[in-house]
Formats: C-alpha cells, sequence, structure tokens
C-alpha cells in the first residue's frame, strides 16, 4: 500500500493556521453534497485519520505535486478527499464516492 505523500498532521496544521483553501471544484461538489467550508474544514482537521488514506497520485494540473486521497464517511455521506500541499493545504476535491 502507498504511503501518503503529505503528513495529514502538518495538513491539520496547515488547516488549523487558517493557511487552507478549497477549489473551486471541490467546492462545487462539497456544496452539492450540502455541505460548505465550515463542514470541509471539520471533516479533515477533526474527523480525517491515517487509516482513512487510500492512495496518493500525481497531480494532473501541476506537474510534480503529489494528491493523497482519503476515503471517509461523513455526515452519513461515503466522501472521497483528495488533498495537497502547495505553500498551503489545498482541498482538491470534496465529492461523493463512488
Amino acid at each position: 500500500m502507498d504511503k501518503p505523500t503529505y503528513s495529514l498532521e502538518a495538513i491539520k496544521g496547515l488547516m488549523k493556521d487558517g493557511s487552507w483553501y478549497l477549489t473551486e471544484a471541490a467546492l462545487d461538489t462539497a456544496t452539492e453534497l450540502g455541505f460548505d467550508d465550515e463542514d470541509v474544514y471539520d471533516c479533515v482537521v477533526n474527523c480525517l485519520q491515517e487509516t482513512h488514506f487510500h492512495k496518493t497520485m500525481a497531480a494532473t494540473a501541476k506537474a510534480g505535486l503529489m494528491q493523497d486521497v482519503y476515503y471517509i464517511a461523513y455526515a452519513n455521506e461515503r466522501l472521497y478527499v483528495k488533498l495537497q500541499v502547495n505553500v498551503e493545504a489545498v482541498v482538491v476535491s470534496f465529492k461523493e464516492r463512488d
């Protein structure tokens, strides 16, 4: 099994410091599921654990960056959460898991 590229604790630390953002796509899909940015924050910072890690993958939009994918059940939804660090923590995807 792959290991995460980024420390989940470091991502949570960046988010707690306010150094994070959602991509437009992640915000759109979160909104479609009835979530807002506070829900995304809660899910990642307070609920996401290393045991939820699924895989790491290369970013398609930015060569050289990696993204870590987590599967988690949150607020009765099975979610696919993709995270990366590019100075700030970035929630790349936050959508219903297939």
